[in-house]
């Protein structure tokens, strides 16, 4: 029986010990981690039963109003500077092709894409072409066409369903309205509707409903056997990388093969527990990962390599295991050159940020190493959500343009729970009576924050 029968018939290839299973299982399932993860959300959003979260395959979602402690408060370290709008792609058939307004030259936007891997593989905005308006062509792997004379930009992905982002920085309160009139500017048609063509025959997408008892925490993980079944399903709209063949040639070993059948209820149960004990020893790197996602600077932690495309994310077991962990901790993270987040939770001496009985400053002695925007935001150190305060304020950032520097430039914000001196309230951040972590976003970051040579500064604790 060869590789691909054994593949076929959901069979492990008999010749491999129980140690080499439970070794590919553990590879497998490590690589598979970020689809099973994002493909638990797809279904949730636009492929389920009534798809709760209810966003439309091929049209966008406008998310209309920032995050706070009243709003959207369910996701873990929430930004809050952006309005978001999202869409769910079908490549299959044929390209997409996205138009984006012009914006003012102030404002700060961009496109982000990431593909079934989860792999981000095209930003667009600001930081590289400007804030003109711009046409794209973002097109799956299959697709051979010609590109229009209309189009400014052809966008090539490795999967034939990709997430697509968009982000528009809020100026200020009063500044919503104005991104929503941006928000519905953004033309989004199949290439046919376009060039006034009939549109493709579209064909089912056959996915597996995910089994809700393989949810933990709101992540689909499937740590079963029937992870590689699932596996199989899911590569049926992604390509195999050249440089991945020789991996996927591993991975039919036992049984993962992309839209290849596979019946989880034959393996032998030698080969179960194997299988079993693969998954168990690549979620321990993942949460192992996790509790140590680098070493801090000043208390400030950012993991450049759980950030970006291929480049990054893939070619070696360490990138695939920085993938899942990527997608346990942030899925769908942009490159750390169009934005690095940077958590803190410790002051200068290494104690845990606690609000119930201390104060903080923040000072920076120069510019905020940000050429797009930057924010600091305080969340609930247990939940990671954003904490309510009686000042409805939860982030500084360079669009509060009341703050105020020093006679030599400096910055220093105030951390604490109790409004400072009247003098300082414009530097105020509101933090709450326990503990806390404080987020720092930089939009386009410098040079110096990429190489790692940047030195954030400490928080303080003054009293």
């Amino acid at each position: 029986m060869t590789d691909g029968q054994h593949a076929m018939t959901g069979q492990v290839d008999p010749s491999l010990s129980d140690a080499e299973v439970a070794e590919l299982a553990e590879e497998a399932y490590l690589y598979a981690y970020p689809m099973l993860v994002a493909y638990g959300f797809f279904h949730r959003q636009v492929a389920g039963p009534a798809a709760p979260e209810r966003q439309a395959f091929n049209r966008f979602t406008h998310f209309r109003e920032l995050a706070s402690p009243a709003l959207n408060n369910t996701i873990p370290w929430v930004n809050t500077d952006t309005l978001y709008s999202a869409v769910w792609l079908d490549l299959r058939a044929e390209p997409f092709v996205l138009t984006n307004p012009a914006f003012e030259d102030f404002r700060f936007h961009d496109i982000q894409a990431n593909d079934w891997y989860t792999m981000c593989f095209v930003t667009r905005g600001t930081r590289d072409v400007g804030n003109g308006s711009r046409t794209y062509l973002i097109a799956g792997p299959d697709w051979t066409g010609p590109k229009s004379d209309f189009v400014d930009e052809v966008i090539s992905a490795e999967s034939s369903i990709v997430k697509l982002f968009v982000r528009v920085v809020v100026e200020n309160d009063g500044d919503v309205a104005a991104i929503h009139r941006l928000q519905d500017q953004y033309d989004l048609r199949p290439l046919s509707a376009v060039l006034g063509e009939p549109t493709p025959a579209a064909t089912l997408l056959n996915l597996p409903s995910p089994e809700s008892a393989l949810f933990e925490g709101g992540f689909y993980e499937c740590p079963t056997p029937a992870f590689i079944r699932v596996f199989n399903a899911l590569m049926i709209v992604a390509t195999i990388h050249p440089s991945e063949r020789d991996l996927f040639a591993r991975f039919a070993r036992i049984g993962a093969t992309p839209g290849a059948a596979f019946d989880e209820t034959a393996l032998r149960e030698h080969h179960v527990a194997a299988i079993m004990r693969g998954i168990g020893a690549a979620r321990a790197r993942i949460t192992k990962r996790l509790a140590h996602l680098g070493d801090p600077i000043n208390g400030w932690t950012y993991p450049l390599d759980l950030r970006g495309g291929r480049d990054v994310l893939a070619g070696s077991t360490r990138a695939f295991e920085c993938r899942a962990v990527l997608a346990k901790y942030a899925i769908w993270g942009p490159p750390a050159e169009e934005v690095v987040y940077m958590n803190c939770d410790v002051d200068a001496d290494g104690a845990l940020l606690n609000g119930a009985d201390a104060a903080y400053t923040l000072r920076f002695d120069g510019p905020v190493p940000a050429k797009g925007f930057w924010s600091f935001t305080v969340y609930d150190a247990e939940t990671r959500l954003l904490s309510p305060h009686p000042s409805g304020r939860y982030k500084r950032g360079d669009r509060d343009r009341d703050m105020v520097r020093a006679g030599d430039g400096s910055l220093t914000l105030y951390l604490q729970n109790q409004p400072p001196a009247p003098d300082r309230q414009a530097n105020w951040l509101p933090i709450p009576l326990k503990g806390f972590q404080v987020v720092a976003r930089l939009y386009w970051p410098t040079p110096d924050v990429l190489d790692l040579s940047y030195k954030p500064p400490p928080i303080v604790r003054v009293r």
